[in-house]
């Protein structure tokens, strides 16, 4: 459905009404804003990006930029590559990147177990 989250900017239920208003307040500009970033992620490769890496490509706020990484990512377009990177609060941030260069799923720790069917043994 387009008329929703992450199709269009929204805030959690109980969150204050400002949180609303600001959701509001970008809906008409946050689909331009959430393609210039999808593509800043497609021109960093393997590499990734984190929020201040968007942000400084572009001349965005880093909030304005997040906002639209969740929605990427809640759109499965982006994903977390399981790696940080230190932004420029010195804070440590996920690196996104496109699902083609997500880290492969963990190892199934009960994959090598034998399934026996029921009465069998084995």
């Amino acid at each position: 459905m387009a008329d929703r989250y992450p199709h269009i900017p929204g805030a959690r239920s109980g969150s204050p009404r400002t949180s609303f208003a600001a959701a509001e307040s970008m809906k008409e500009i946050a689909n331009s804003i959430r393609n210039r970033v999808h593509n800043v992620v497609i021109a960093a490769g393997e590499r990734g990006v984190i929020g201040d890496d968007v942000a400084e490509a572009l001349g965005l706020h880093v909030t304005q930029v997040r906002s639209r990484l969740s929605e990427l990512h809640a759109d499965g377009k982006i994903v977390d590559s399981g790696r940080e990177r230190t932004g420029a609060s010195g804070r440590k941030g996920a690196v996104w990147v496109l699902p083609r260069y997500a880290p492969p799923p963990p190892a199934d720790p009960q994959g090598d177990l034998l399934v026996v069917p029921h009465g069998k043994c084995a």
